[in-house]
């Protein structure tokens, strides 16, 4: 039965309606994506000119600066009575040293596991950093007075890695500066110093090895601070320790890694421990602060050259800022960063010098 001439019309028509329709439509959707292709063209052009223009900024205030000299306004008038500490006696007993760490093995290091009373930030760092590479061992720096987890029995689970092997190093007393008391038996010339509640992610972790390993005498760490004059005259010759996250970047400049996140040769335990200057000991464990801060001016007299800085990824210190909110410490305090200025002021003349031995280097 042969269709209506009238349906036939009216579907002949429709078909020329929609071809019509197609055919208005199709050059919209080209000159659409164009659009959108357009304006994600302008809109990473413009923020890589920002992110130029930033930098090209900063190249220029470095270059029109003063040279790293932060000392250049306070030759004259903090001239002082400085200690008795021998720094020559210090370096010849590094040289010794040195010899000593280098019959060591470099291919690996050794993690020093510091920690008090946060057991489930222990757990997680030991399964942290048994996952990295180049990891020979783990050392846990125990300093609670009561006995250590012993591996194999109950309550122990997550206190030991199954891939490396881990030990605890148990401390008659409660001093932060246990974390650089010398240890028996260490494989490696590398040993990496970290507080529990820092995981620096393998991968970055093994870049700072790499640049531990090409300056095997300074410290390479993932955190980096500096110093600088007192803001207002009437404080004297006080120094202030600088740790705003973007002052530093904008400066560009640092002078101290800290040692809750850097690798260093064993050796500057036992510096550490046998040439401390006198007193020093005694004014961090009254303070409960700034051994960090001793550890790289004992390391910046002896080499007289700056520590190296790791960087890690912008989003691993967002993340570690935003996770340390939560977290008590030492530098939680309102007055911390006071403090440690201090102690800056205080070790320049403890460490007998009218010059801070700190070195500063551009990032």
């Amino acid at each position: 039965m042969r269709p209506r001439a009238g349906a036939m019309h009216s579907a002949s028509a429709s078909r020329a309606s929609g071809v019509r329709s197609r055919q208005t439509q199709r050059p919209d959707a080209p000159r659409h994506r164009r659009r959108t292709t357009e304006t994600l063209k302008s809109v990473i052009v413009w923020t890589l000119a920002l992110a130029l223009g930033v930098r090209f900024l900063r190249f220029c205030v470095r270059f029109v600066s003063a040279p790293l000299n932060a000392h250049r306004d306070r030759v004259e008038a903090c001239a002082q009575e400085v200690g008795t500490w021998d720094v020559d006696k210090a370096r010849a007993r590094a040289r010794e040293l040195t010899r000593e760490s280098e019959e060591m093995s470099t291919r690996t290091f050794t993690v020093l596991l510091n920690t008090y009373k946060r057991e489930d930030l222990l757990r997680r760092a030991v399964r942290h950093y048994e996952r990295c590479g180049d990891v020979e061992e783990i050392i846990v720096i125990w300093s609670e007075q009561r006995e250590p987890p012993k591996a194999g029995e109950k309550g122990s689970e997550g206190f030991f890695s199954r891939r490396k092997r881990t030990r605890y190093e148990t401390h008659a007393g409660t001093s932060i500066q246990n974390r650089f008391d010398p240890i028996d038996g260490l494989a490696t010339r590398a040993v990496f110093n970290v507080d529990e509640d820092v995981r620096i992610p393998c991968r970055t972790l093994r870049s700072g090895f790499r640049k531990w390993q090409r300056n095997p005498d300074a410290l390479v760490g993932y955190f980096p601070r500096n110093y600088a004059p007192a803001k207002y005259p009437n404080d004297g010759c006080n120094w202030k320790y600088v740790a705003n996250e973007l002052a530093l970047w904008w400066s560009g400049k640092y002078s101290i890694v800290l040692t809750k996140a850097a690798f260093m040769d064993q050796k500057y335990l036992k510096l550490y421990k046998e040439h401390l200057p006198e007193g020093v000991r005694e004014y961090i464990d009254k303070r409960k602060n700034c051994e960090d801060i001793a550890m790289q001016f004992l390391t910046s007299s002896i080499t007289r050259e700056a520590p190296v800085y790791a960087p890690a990824s912008l989003m691993y210190y967002i993340r570690a800022k935003l996770g340390g909110m939560a977290v008590r410490g030492i530098s939680s305090g309102t007055d911390h960063h006071i403090r440690r200025g201090d102690c800056i002021t205080d070790f320049q003349t403890m460490f007998s010098t009218t010059k801070i031995p700190l070195v500063e280097r551009h990032m």
